[in-house]
């Protein structure tokens, strides 16, 4: 376990000296269905469609490290995170990526080290929903369309996230 120097807030965040968050435990993503627009993953037809994610992907070696030291954004940017936008999206960045245990063992879990005065006020005032922006392949299975080859680019704090109301900021009400 990695330790912090700040002042708790709660069993699951803290507030640097220097007035930074650090959000520890964070379900960042998980495994299971998901529903997305076929245009979202290059599908036709208008209806939602299911899509699988199973553990073996989401917590492979290569997917977990994708994660790691990525930056974390206020809501998904217009673009993938890279070197010549960074400045303009990275609100902080994810560390200590890896799987959830017991309850939880279906998460992906990450501390969350916030920089960014607005995003830091939005967490607090609330705000908590996380949502990965990531590629990956899409590719038919026996759980029918399931996403393979899991590559992060940011993690974003929104208002409601895909993965549902478990993958979120953990605080003492959490």
């Amino acid at each position: 376990m990695l330790a912090y120097y700040g002042s708790s807030i709660s069993g699951n965040m803290a507030r640097t000296p220097e007035g930074f968050l650090i959000c520890r435990n964070v379900p960042i993503a998980r495994t299971g269905f998901q529903q997305y627009l076929p245009e979202e993953i290059g599908a036709s037809g208008d209806a939602p469609l299911l899509v699988y994610r199973a553990p073996q992907e989401v917590f492979s070696a290569a997917t977990l490290a994708s994660f790691e030291g990525k930056p974390v954004t206020l809501g998904h940017p217009p673009a993938d995170v890279s070197p010549l936008n960074a400045a303009a999206y990275a609100c902080g960045h994810v560390q200590n990526v890896r799987r959830g245990a017991g309850a939880d063992a279906d998460l992906m879990l990450a501390d969350l080290f916030l920089t960014d005065p607005v995003l830091i006020e939005r967490v607090c005032a609330g705000v908590r929903e996380i949502s990965c922006g990531y590629d990956c392949v899409y590719a038919q299975g026996e759980n029918g369309m399931e996403q393979r080859a899991i590559r992060g680019n940011h993690v974003a704090v929104v208002e409601t996230g895909r993965a549902g109301g478990r993958v979120a900021i953990r605080d003492g009400r959490r």
